[in-house]
């Protein structure tokens, strides 16, 4: 710690350079900034050797006061601080404990490549609000790429604004605290979550990428039976409570009430709570399902035989035949946009907490409901058990961890549920109109909930009647003859674009093999260099202009980490190195990528159109 009890040269706030920051981070961020009237008891700034700002906080020990940054050349400091900072040289999104000065963020911010994005969090508004008044802080402030959260509202917002950005670009990914600042619980928590979504996106790309898109291909050439739930979200009546029905193991506390609580309520069970539910002769009004590797047994069970499935449009493909004509599809993306039309409403970037549940909630969102009830919802073991249905399906990897139980005792969880607890109280607080009720009646505590027992909701939230058939009832098909034949056409261009990016990429790795000698044993500034990235650049971007290009980067390249970036940073021999020696291998292999992809897509088309005729005879299809 920085102790110092030294006088310098004091500095006067400047009240005008203060309102011009204030004013741009309301226009930017729609927050106002407020100044603590004792701001000169907690804080004081001086001026260092060069004629920067040095800040201090006040008596952090008796008599002493603790310094920010140095009191000689705090930029310079600041540049020697971010060099030692282990950054690989990719896009990279940081997450930043501190903003002190700005002189540290600025630091990084010179070191990184210019696509990396800050996210920036300052725990003491005040202080940033005491800054303010001493430095022109405008550059900061608009920046794009940088990300300020220093109100407490802002705070709450940050999870979803940085999961939204992993989940968009999947970057690399950091969390740094700057100097002089020490650790607090929300960071932590920041930077856990940010490892999940990172960890949970490499694997499911290399394990389960290529059968979600075996899957969504099933989906896209099979729509004409199919429907959409933005056509159900215009019949929800505003007031009915939803229940996301959760299959973690204190379910049985609770199934009877579901009984009286039918008709009263939109009852959504999840794929895994319908066998429990099948026990108790319950059927849920709705079964929700978004697992391309999830076996359709789950819900091959009597009280499903009639009832709709919400599902992803890469739902198991042997769980959507089961539900055929049952389906109401959500969370499409560009390319459902692209091939099915704006009638699906892209969802590109959901955050769905990496669980059936958390996909659960975010239909709520989505249909607009304003009283969740959640039941099952344990995260954490009971007597040892894991799940209601008490198979050994899904058990737990990590290691258990104890966590704060809804009774205030410990309950025993693990990584992977805290991970999903953490998911439903970032959405909670980013919907402060809806109430969210937990009636699970064990495991762990979920911060923004009401804590019930299901009981107490029959009794006092779910006592109006609804009619939940008429919801469903003659619900429009989401595909017309004429749209499906439009759409196969669109296919069709998908299969030619794939022919053209495998001839793009062979001459690309030839260009990466032949810039990859000149930066090893000449200069990639000489002429030859320019002309041959000239050639790169306009190969690549008639790739980039292709959706198909975009779905082989989120679904079919195993190793999502092998793509090249958008923008080559070669910006001398050094850099380009590596550049064209990733380039290189990639280019080498994505022919066969794109050729393996075609054939596939190949198949499901056919598969449509055979499956199309036996409709129109009237057969079943298998």
């Amino acid at each position: 710690m920085a102790a110092d009890n030294m006088q310098r040269t004091g500095l006067v706030k400047n009240e005008k350079i203060r309102e011009k920051n204030f004013e741009l981070f309301k226009q930017r961020y729609g927050a106002e900034l407020t100044i603590d009237p004792d701001e000169d008891e907690k804080y004081r700034m001086e001026e260092a050797e060069d004629g920067e700002i040095v800040l201090y906080i006040r008596d952090v020990t008796p008599g002493q006061d603790l310094r920010l940054n140095s009191i000689y050349n705090p930029s310079y400091e600041a540049a020697r601080w971010a060099e030692k900072q282990e950054i690989l040289n990719r896009r990279t999104t940081l997450v930043i404990l501190g903003f002190s000065t700005s002189v540290f963020v600025r630091a990084l911010f010179k070191k990184l490549r210019p696509d990396s994005v800050f996210f920036v969090y300052e725990p003491l508004e005040d202080l940033f609000s005491f800054v303010c008044a001493f430095a022109d802080l405008s550059d900061i402030i608009t920046e794009p790429r940088i990300r300020l959260y220093v109100t407490e509202n802002q705070r709450k917002n940050i999870s979803n604004d940085m999961i939204h950005d992993l989940a968009t670009f999947r970057p690399e990914s950091k969390g740094i605290i700057t100097p002089f600042y020490s650790e607090n619980e929300a960071f932590n928590k920041l930077c856990h979550e940010m490892e999940n979504v990172m960890g949970t996106t490499a694997c499911y790309q290399q394990d389960r990428g290529r059968n979600a898109l075996r899957c969504r291909m099933f989906a896209w050439n099979h729509m004409r039976n199919a429907h959409i739930l933005a056509d159900l979200r215009d019949r929800i009546p505003k007031d009915i409570p939803l229940i996301i029905v959760s299959a973690g193991p204190s379910l049985r506390k609770n199934a009877e009430v579901l009984k009286r609580i039918k008709g009263h309520a939109f009852i959504l069970s999840t794929d895994r709570a319908l066998m429990v539910l099948d026990e108790y002769d319950i059927t849920p009004d709705a079964v929700i399902s978004l697992d391309a590797e999830k076996s359709p047994d789950f819900m091959n069970v009597k009280v499903a035989q009639n009832i709709p499935v919400i599902c992803s449009y890469q739902l198991n493909s042997e769980s959507q035949k089961l539900f055929y004509d049952r389906r109401i599809f959500y969370h499409a993306l560009g390319y459902e946009y692209d091939l099915i039309g704006p009638k699906v409403e892209a969802q590109n970037g959901l955050d769905q907490g990496g669980n059936v549940s958390g996909g659960a909630f975010t239909v709520c969102e989505f249909l607009g409901i304003k009283t969740v009830i959640l039941i099952g919802q344990d995260l954490a073991f009971l007597n040892g058990k894991h799940h209601a249905d008490g198979r050994n399906d899904g058990v737990p990897l990590t290691a258990a961890k104890e966590i704060k139980g809804i009774n205030g005792e410990m309950v025993l969880s693990n990584d992977m549920w805290i991970g999903f607890r953490d998911f439903f109280e970032r959405r909670i607080a980013a919907n402060p109109d809806m109430r969210v009720i937990d009636a699970t009646e064990g495991g762990a505590l979920i911060e923004g909930t009401e804590i019930m027992t299901l009981a107490e909701v029959a009794d006092k939230v779910c006592t109006k009647e609804y009619d939940l058939q008429k919801i469903f009832d003659d619900l429009p098909n989401a595909q017309s003859d004429k749209e499906y034949e439009e759409m196969l056409e669109r296919e069709e261009q998908w299969l030619e674009q794939l022919d053209m990016i495998a001839e793009n990429s062979k001459e690309l790795e030839v260009l990466s093999r032949q810039l990859l000698r000149i930066s090893k044993y000449q200069s990639i500034d000489d002429a030859a260099a320019t002309k041959k990235l000239n050639k790169m650049d306009k190969l690549r971007l008639e790739i980039y202009e292709t959706r198909i290009n975009t779905l082989m980067e989120e679904f079919w390249i195993e190793d999502l980490y092998s793509i090249p970036d958008y923008t080559f940073m070669v910006r001398n021999n050094e850099e380009a190195i590596p550049v064209f020696e990733s380039a290189m291998k990639f280019y080498g292999k994505y022919p066969e990528d794109c050729m393996s992809l075609k054939k596939e897509l190949q198949e499901a088309i056919a598969k449509g159109k055979e499956d199309y005729e036996k409709e129109k005879r009237g057969e079943k299809i298998d």
